[in-house]
């Protein structure tokens, strides 16, 4: 039987949004996992409490960043409060979202991601990877999604994993198509059925690559 997934910690405020921050001692590029931008989705947080709590600093290039998506959803274990947060992310809502004084739950935890996205792009000189990582409701082998964009299809080609092409055909307002537009890399993980174990060991692994092909995670000796 699955046994409940859950996360070991989760921080309300803005400023606990990043809940890993891993800066490496030689230059290289910034990579963004989020992780619970749907609150019944765990296994990315937990999978990134794992893989980050055991990098050595003498062996990161680079930025490396855990993000929570939906901290309220996740903390009440629903898929969203009172709307998708990711289905939100269309020029439309996001110019909306800029003159609104009172949010929704969705709108206040984007309001704090734009933030967060705003104020990393404007500081950050290096190559930026975006990966938003999921979990599905029935149970899948793992797979990457992506728009189908020649930078994407360079990166998830580093899997051996099944790549899905085209996902902003069919959704509109993921987080990845947006930060797609604005010219970055960006890749969703399925990392399997929502309450099962192995989900967490497939985002592990995933995690783990996606730092080494980013460059992100190099040996010592390197």
């Amino acid at each position: 039987m699955h046994k409940n997934l859950t996360i070991n910690r989760v921080d309300s405020d803005k400023t606990n949004r990043v809940f890993h921050h891993l800066k490496g001692t030689k230059p290289g590029a910034t990579i963004v996992f989020f992780a619970g931008i749907h609150g019944n989705e765990f296994a990315g947080v937990n999978a990134l409490n794992s893989i980050l709590s055991q990098v050595k600093h003498e062996d990161i290039c680079g930025e490396i960043y855990g993000v929570y998506g939906n901290i309220n959803a996740l903390k009440k274990k629903k898929r969203y409060l009172d709307a998708d947060l990711n289905r939100l992310w269309t020029t439309r809502r996001l110019e909306i979202l800029k003159k609104k004084k009172v949010f929704n739950n969705e709108e206040l935890e984007q309001k704090f991601l734009f933030e967060f996205i705003n104020n990393l792009l404007l500081k950050n000189t290096q190559p930026i990877y975006f990966i938003d990582l999921h979990t599905t409701s029935s149970k899948t082998l793992p797979f990457i999604t992506i728009n189908d964009a020649m930078i994407n299809r360079k990166f998830s080609s580093c899997f051996n994993i099944p790549v899905v092409l085209g996902i902003e055909e069919y959704l509109e307002g993921p987080l990845l198509s947006y930060l797609n537009t604005l010219g970055y890399v960006s890749l969703g993980f399925e990392s399997g059925q929502h309450t099962d174990p192995d989900a967490i060991k497939n985002c592990e692994a995933f995690v783990y690559l996606a730092l080494t092909n980013s460059g992100n995670l190099t040996s010592p000796d390197d």
